[in-house]
């Protein structure tokens, strides 16, 4: 199965319909509750990449530092 959103697969997922590898921050709630485990996780790799750009500016708008600060606290960045 292909799907384009995260949401249709986590759906799947949940009824039972395969595996799928996505980050677990996604999946939190599943997995903290037992609606869903990790499988393989010995060939699962704990290192990414990610960067969020937005236009210079000497501050940033409260919107866009509550953004960063959401980020940071929930991606265990």
């Amino acid at each position: 199965m292909t799907c384009t959103t995260i949401e249709a697969i986590t759906y799947a997922l949940l009824e039972g319909e395969g595996i799928a590898f996505l980050p677990t921050f996604i999946l939190d709630d599943e997995l903290k509750t037992g609606r869903l485990r990790i499988i393989l996780e010995d060939y699962m790799d704990q290192t990414v990449t990610f960067s969020m750009l937005w236009p210079s500016s000497r501050y940033a708008s409260p919107k866009l530092r509550a953004l960063i600060d959401y980020v940071v606290a929930n991606m265990r960045i």
